[in-house]
Formats: C-alpha cells, sequence, structure tokens
C-alpha cells in the first residue's frame, strides 16, 4: 500500500506494523515521494529496514526513526535531501555505525541531529555534511 499523501508526503508510524515485524522495506522506488512526514517510524522496535524507495525524498520530517532500534542503517538512498528535520536518528540507543557520505546536498539540519545515540562505535564520510550552513 501507498502511505504518501497527495503532497508525495510519506507517513508511515509504528502502529502500522503488524506484531513480530522486525524488518521494514521500503524498496520500491517512487517517484512522487518527495518527503517524509515528522516522527517517520518513531520508537519502532524494527531490526532492518530498506529505504530504496525514498530515492527521490528531498525533505526528512523531524523525528525520523527516531528511537529504533536498528544497529545499522543504510541512507545511500536519501542522496536528494536537502533538509534534514530536527531529532534525526536521535536516541536510537543500538546505533553502531552511519555513513554521512550521501548528505552532500544536505544544506539545513535540525537540532539533536544524532543526539543520545550511545552505542555509535564510527561515524564515516562525514564530509558529506559539508554543504550544511545551518543547523
Amino acid at each position: 500500500p501507498t502511505f504518501a499523501d497527495d503532497t508525495g508526503c510519506l507517513d508511515f508510524k509504528k502502529e502500522w506494523i503488524p506484531v513480530g515485524i522486525r524488518n521494514i522495506s521500503f524498496a520500491n522506488p517512487n517517484p512522487s515521494i518527495t518527503s517524509t512526514a515528522p516522527d517517520f517510524l518513531e520508537d519502532s522496535i524494527i531490526t532492518n529496514i530498506d529505504l530504496l524507495g525514498l530515492q527521490n525524498v528531498t525533505s526528512v520530517g523531524g523525528g525520523f526513526l527516531v528511537g529504533c532500534t536498528l544497529k545499522t542503517v543504510n541512507l545511500t538512498c536519501l542522496k536528494n535531501v536537502s533538509n534534514i528535520g530536527g531529532e534525526f536518528m536521535a536516541f536510537c540507543k543500538f546505533l553502531e555505525h552511519i555513513d554521512l557520505g550521501s548528505f552532500e546536498k544536505v544544506t539545513c539540519i535540525g537540532t539533536f541531529f544524532l543526539s543520545d545515540c550511545s552505542s555509535l562505535k564510527t561515524v564515516s564520510n562525514i564530509l558529506g555534511l559539508r554543504n550544511v550552513k545551518c543547523i
């Protein structure tokens, strides 16, 4: 099913995930999806997520994957994002690695970006954020 509204904003809440599901896939590219709603999958108990279908997203709403149980996440599909809302992946206590190389188009990041990710061991390609002008 499609969870995008008529403005191209993808909204998906943890309450929509059947009990016991730990793998989520947004693998099919959908050119009409250009942004994610605030609190996208907030506090979800998921192990794996495929975000490939979000390759046309230019704006990520605040609270994107905040508080999720992910250990790793592939963000290369977000290469067209120019604006990241606050609390992007904040409070992801199990997140061990993140690669920021695909964020070269990002010019604005909201507050609490990756805040309180206590298990984060490595951050790769931090120069991917070199075009950020406001936080």
